[in-house]
């Protein structure tokens, strides 16, 4: 099913009670909130999980501008598609060191491969159960602002934590168990809780 900026909005309506727009341009309070809030809560909610959907991979082009101290390198992010979070760089010794600052990637490798969490162009395509939790917490951050109810909002909030939940485990399935292992650990070494998920006797 291919997915909209518009069917999202309306999903997120719809769990809420609320009327569903026919534009995005239309003079409704609902349209105007979800317009404001839209971007916002894409970003945060494709950054917050490595989703192999929004999974790219790139060999980046080091700036002619250098770091002042500390790191040899400077690399920019790309931006297209525009880079929402580095997930690896693909390090050429296994002492080389690598931070984000600003938009760059700041490292003294000479080469620098990365894979990355990409926003994409358009919603267009993506996992449908990525579009739910999308829906659900464009609701939760709406809620308040539509239905005046702080229950009313815990419990879409509860619904997003639900729904990221659920399209997480999937996406976790769809991978390689060294995949698996692989990035648990990176998430753990990045300080990154995403929850237990458990396969069989093991939890990862």
């Amino acid at each position: 099913m291919a997915f909209s900026k518009i069917s999202l909005i309306n999903d997120a309506l719809t769990h809420l009670g609320a009327n569903r727009i026919v534009s995005l341009d239309d003079t409704s309070t609902e349209s105007a909130v979800m317009n404001q809030i839209y971007d916002g809560v894409l970003d945060s909610v494709m950054r917050a999980y490595p989703w192999n959907a929004l999974i790219n991979r790139t060999q980046l082009v080091a700036s002619t501008i250098t770091p002042s101290y500390e790191f040899d390198y400077q690399y920019p992010l790309p931006t297209d598609p525009y880079c929402l979070r580095v997930l690896q760089m693909n390090e050429t010794n296994a002492d080389d060191r690598w931070k984000i600052e600003g938009r760059n990637l700041l490292t003294d490798a000479s080469t620098c491969k990365i894979k990355f969490i990409g926003r994409p162009a358009d919603v267009g395509d993506i996992d449908g159960l990525l579009a739910a939790a999308l829906s659900a917490r464009l609701a939760a951050d709406a809620s308040y602002t539509l239905v005046q109810s702080n229950q009313f909002q815990n419990s879409m909030w509860s619904l997003y934590a639900a729904k990221m939940e659920e399209a997480k485990i999937v996406d976790h399935v769809e991978s390689s168990r060294d995949f698996l292992v692989n990035t648990r650990l990176e998430e753990v070494r990045n300080g990154i809780s995403t929850g237990g998920i458990r396969f069989g006797r093991a939890w990862w």
